[in-house]
Order: C-alpha cells, then sequence, then structure tokens
C-alpha cells in the first residue's frame, strides 16, 4: 500500500487559520502517526499528537486535546481531518475540533533526503529536462492499454493518473480509476490523454504525458530535474509504445509524403497533356473532389490512433478490414482519376 510522505505544511481556513507543519511516520499497512504543529493567527502555536490511516488517495487523522500542548488560557478540543491526495501532489481537505469550530485545509509535501543521502554542498537544479518522442499510427485493445499504463505508473509513489478522453464530441476527465470502470461501455476512442506526476526534489513535479490522437500526432512527453530518468523513462515508453504500431500506415506517413500529395503531382505532371481549357478544369475539380474524398476517408477508415476497450475480443477482419477498405478506395480513386485523364487526351 502506498504510504505518506513524512513533511508536510500548510494551511488551515474557517473559524481558525493559519500556517501547520505535519510530520509523520508511516506503517506498510497505510497508518502513520506524528505531530500536527499549528500557529494560529490569534490563539499562537498548538502542538497535537496525531495518528491516521493513508489508503493511497484519501487520509484520515485525530488528535487527542489531552496529549496537546497550547499556550495558557486556550481552550482546546479534539481534532479530526479528512483529506484527499490530488493528482499534483497535495493534501486538500477539511478539519473540524469538538468545540466546534472548523475549516478546509491544504498541504504540500516537503520531505528532504536524509544526511547519508545528501550531496555536499548540493544545489537545487538549474535545469529541469524534458524529452518528447512521436510514435507512429497505433490500434491499441483494453488490455494492451492497462498495461501500458501499469508501467508508465511505476516509477510514482502518490502521482494518481488523470485520463482525458472524447466521447460524442466532448472531453472528458477523470481519474483512472474511475476511467477503467467505465472503459467496457465505450466501442472505440480516438483520443485518448494520460498524465501522472508527483512531487520531486525542491518541490518540482516529475511528469509523463502520454497522448493519443487520431487526426494529430502520438506523442510521449516527459519532465523531470534527473536527465537520465527523463530520458530513459521517455525512451522506454516509447518502445512499448512501438508494440503497438501499424507498420503499413506508419512506413507509409514517415516519409512525409501521402497517397493525396502523389496525385496532385500527379495532376501537375499530366495537365500539359490536356490541350483544352475546359477539359483541363474538369480534371483539376474531379482531382480536387478525389482528394477532399481520400482526406475524409483516411480520418475515417486509417486514425492515427484508434483505442478498443471493449471487453469482447476483436476479430481479424475487425482488426484489419477497415484498413484493407480504406486502401482499396484509395486505389479506386487514384484508377479514376487515370481513366478521367485518358479519355480527356483520347
Amino acid at each position: 500500500m502506498p504510504t505518506l510522505g513524512r513533511l508536510w505544511a500548510g494551511r488551515i481556513f474557517g473559524t481558525n487559520t493559519g500556517n501547520f507543519f505535519l510530520e509523520v511516520e508511516s506503517s506498510p499497512e497505510g497508518e502513520f502517526a506524528g505531530t500536527f504543529r499549528l500557529m494560529d493567527n490569534l490563539m499562537g502555536l498548538t502542538v497535537y499528537q496525531v495518528t491516521g490511516t493513508f489508503d493511497g488517495t484519501a487520509l484520515h487523522f485525530e488528535g487527542d486535546p489531552a496529549q496537546a500542548q497550547a499556550p495558557q488560557g486556550v481552550v482546546l478540543g479534539a481534532i479530526e481531518a479528512t483529506a484527499a491526495l490530488t493528482p499534483e501532489g497535495q493534501i486538500r481537505g477539511t478539519w473540524r475540533s469538538s468545540i466546534g469550530t472548523g475549516g478546509t485545509l491544504e498541504a504540500y509535501p516537503h520531505d528532504q533526503p536524509s544526511p547519508d543521502q545528501r550531496t555536499p554542498g548540493a544545489q537545487p537544479p538549474e535545469q529541469i529536462y524534458t524529452s518528447t518522442i512521436s510514435v507512429g499510427a497505433v490500434r491499441i485493445y483494453g488490455q494492451d492499454l492497462w498495461a501500458l499504463v501499469q508501467f508508465i505508473r511505476k516509477d510514482f509513489v502518490v502521482g494518481r493518473p488523470v485520463v482525458t478522453y472524447r466521447i460524442l464530441g466532448n472531453e472528458v476527465t477523470k481519474y483512472l480509476e474511475d476511467f477503467q470502470k467505465e472503459a467496457p461501455t465505450f466501442a472505440e476512442l480516438r483520443y485518448l490523454k494520460l498524465m501522472v506526476q508527483e512531487p520531486e526534489a525542491h518541490g518540482i513535479n516529475k511528469v509523463v504525458v502520454l497522448e493519443l490522437n487520431a487526426v494529430g500526432r502520438n506523442e510521449i512527453r516527459v519532465q523531470g530535474i534527473n536527465e537520465s530518468w527523463v530520458t530513459g523513462k521517455a525512451e522506454s515508453t516509447a518502445r512499448m509504445l512501438r508494440g503497438f504500431e501499424k507498420g503499413l500506415v506508419t512506413t507509409y506517413k514517415k516519409y512525409g509524403i501521402t497517397l493525396n500529395e502523389v496525385i496532385f503531382l500527379a495532376t501537375l505532371v499530366l495537365i500539359p497533356a490536356i490541350q483544352s481549357l475546359w477539359q483541363r478544369a474538369v480534371f483539376v475539380v474531379v482531382v480536387v473532389l478525389l482528394l477532399h474524398a481520400l482526406v475524409w476517408v483516411h480520418h475515417r477508415f486509417i486514425p492515427n490512433a484508434a483505442l478498443y476497450l471493449s471487453e469482447k475480443e476483436p476479430t481479424l477482419l475487425q482488426r484489419t478490414g477497415p484498413t484493407i477498405m480504406s486502401w482499396l478506395i484509395a486505389a479506386t480513386a487514384s484508377l479514376a482519376a487515370a481513366l478521367l485523364f485518358q479519355w480527356l487526351t483520347r
């Protein structure tokens, strides 16, 4: 089970306001104990000994006034807080006490390496490293996607993956756990963005973003202060994603010239062979219409990214049918242009 970071600093709001510092020691079972130091803007410093639980997402802790320290004359009550870990690695939640006070709280991680792990004279990083890698056209099925997600998140302890996808023309953003529950109801997705991040040293977040787009580019973006980790994470994720590439489509697009461009260039070469001006106009209009038709077919049948998340295993025809059909339509369009040219020059 994930453990809660050791050092947290933040603020409380509500009936009382002020800064606090929470220092805890966690157990593998998800329980923790520690010290909660609150500097109230009016009442001064109060120190509670607290105990609580953390399940990887939500945390809860309590403090007993019998074990607390406070300035003379300050009335203390038992405190209780419930909060959640945000995708950015922060803690946000609510607090209350037995004397009726309450409000909200937020905290940020401030863990530091132990003395034997510190480098003498170490300074905050002067640079943040970013690596971006593009991959070709991919087809991904449910189990493959979950394996890819687990591979991406294995370097994160508290980071919670967030998924953005498009359904019925709308963009929806959800935590990975909620997305996984609904995924089997989606027959096919043409856009998906996965992001996971958590605080690294010096308060800087390390981030991994995977973006798959049917009509755009498929990219992996990794950012952090450790250059070797950034480069290695990006390369290893890209290598795993390339296992889902469609070789024919990827190779075809790789050299920057598509069938549309081939037809257009052929049109420029062949136009001088047509004698009449109106025949040239007819030829150009028909070719332009064919090019628009090919663009539509490409977007419809050869998306740059397609995710099939249904639990039902796709058949061979479902896997290869759209691609074969689109190539047949493209070949038919080329043949139609050639026959029109032959008729006009006859």
